[in-house]
C-alpha cells in the first residue's frame, strides 16, 4: 500500500508544479522572445551592411529580370523576389536574387524589364539596397 500511496503523492506534487509553472506558456513566451532577438539580430546586420554600403559602395543600375510573389504581407505590402541583373563597376552584369519589400506606390517599378538605382557593395553583389525613389 505504501508505494500507491507514494504514487498518489508524486501524482499531486507533479500537478501542482505544472499548474505553478505552465510549460506551454513557458514554451511559448520562449518562442516569441527568440524570434525577438531574431529579428533585432537581423536589423543590426542590416544597419552593418548599410553602412558599409554607404562607405564602401558605389551607385550602379539594376535591370528586374525576374519577380515572383511570396505570398508574405509586411505592414500591408507584398514581400517579392526578385532576379536582377546588376552592373558591376568593371561592366560586367551579375545575376543577384533578392527578397524584398517593396511599398504598394512602387510596385509597378519591379516589372520585368525595369531599371533601378541600387547601391552596391562591390565585393559582394548580392549586398545592396534598391533606391525606389529614383
Amino acid at each position: 500500500m505504501s508505494f500507491l500511496k507514494d504514487l498518489r503523492t508524486l501524482s499531486k506534487q507533479g500537478r501542482a508544479v505544472s499548474e505553478q509553472y505552465p510549460t506551454q506558456q513557458i514554451l511559448a513566451n520562449a518562442s516569441a522572445q527568440m524570434s525577438a532577438v531574431s529579428a533585432m539580430l537581423a536589423k543590426a546586420n542590416e544597419q552593418v551592411a548599410d553602412g558599409r554600403l554607404a562607405t564602401e559602395g558605389f551607385d550602379t543600375v539594376a535591370i528586374v529580370t525576374g519577380a515572383r510573389q511570396t505570398g508574405a504581407l509586411m505592414n500591408h505590402n507584398p514581400m517579392i523576389e526578385l532576379d536582377l541583373l546588376v552592373t558591376m563597376p568593371s561592366g560586367v552584369p551579375v545575376p543577384v536574387q533578392r527578397t524584398e519589400v517593396v511599398q504598394l506606390l512602387h510596385l509597378a517599378r519591379a516589372q520585368v524589364g525595369s531599371r533601378l538605382a541600387v547601391r552596391i557593395d562591390p565585393h559582394d553583389p548580392s549586398t545592396l539596397r534598391i533606391n525606389w525613389a529614383e
